[in-house]
């Protein structure tokens, strides 16, 4: 048992507060997931840990699950990156950026489709 105690109580005190303080404001249990992921890809050293953290919340229990709140946010975002998009597309100057522009913007249309869909469902 002893082995189990090697390092400072305190050392992890912050992630342990904001756990608490974000359970007392009651965030979605999805978020608090998330924001952990967050914290253990910082000190961790591993670069990415909390995206692919967040695809596979947003993959099962988004996706899989329907659970709405998480399409819900996704859509949000989609649609955010949709309007930079179009933004961008105005101020393209060469038909290759225009293409691929368009492109990435026909799939983000087809996604916000979808994600609608399975929120009307």
């Amino acid at each position: 048992m002893e082995d189990k105690i090697t390092s400072d109580h305190g050392k992890q005190q912050n992630i342990k507060m904001a756990l608490l303080k974000w359970l007392n404001e009651g965030r979605n249990s999805y978020e608090i997931i998330y924001e952990l992921a967050k914290y253990l890809e910082e000190v961790s050293s591993e670069p990415g840990y909390a995206d692919i953290v967040l695809n596979d919340i947003r993959t099962v229990y988004g996706i899989g699950l329907n659970e709405p709140s998480i399409l819900s946010n996704e859509l949000l975002e989609i649609r955010d990156r949709l309007a930079k998009l179009e933004t961008a597309l105005e101020a393209a100057d060469s038909d290759e950026v225009q293409t691929h522009l368009k492109f990435a913007i026909e799939h983000h249309k087809k996604k916000i489709q979808e994600l609608e869909h399975k929120l009307e469902r």
